[in-house]
């Protein structure tokens, strides 16, 4: 092989490999993700029960839950109130609410949920009114 055709094979190589990494970048979450996420990672953080269905789940659990419901309602969920609505709040086969147990007592999941992402519009607008 020549030395010309050898640098064009390396070159294109190196493009590719380029490229590779580029495809793999994440692009930041958009808004209805990030307070999605957020909320999922409060509920990870707690140490709450959920319960669904008149059985006891760990916030781990709830968690696992509320993504493969995520996922399995993409086509219905665009902001995260639909997110609230369609993955956190009740079974949409027995049609009854999960209910989080804290330390002061049991409270609908819907309302937590909700109280999170209030939470986390309230500290986004804090950010902005500190940069601004």
């Amino acid at each position: 092989m020549n030395i010309r055709r050898t640098s064009g094979l390396v070159g294109l190589a190196a493009l590719m490999g380029f490229a590779v990494a580029l495809a793999e970048t994440e692009a930041p979450p958009s808004e209805p993700e990030a307070s999605i996420e957020y909320m999922l990672a409060r509920v990870a953080g707690s140490d709450v029960e959920f319960l669904r269905n008149g059985k006891s789940h760990s916030a781990a659990e709830a968690v696992n839950h509320m993504r493969r419901k995520y996922d399995f309602y993409a086509d219905r969920i665009h902001t995260p109130e639909d997110f609230i609505e369609w993955a956190a709040t009740k079974s949409m086969l027995s049609g009854r609410a999960y209910m989080i147990r804290h330390a002061n007592g049991e409270v609908p999941a819907a309302e937590w949920m909700h109280r999170l992402l209030k939470d986390y519009r309230r500290s986004k607008d804090d950010l902005n009114m500190v940069s601004e």
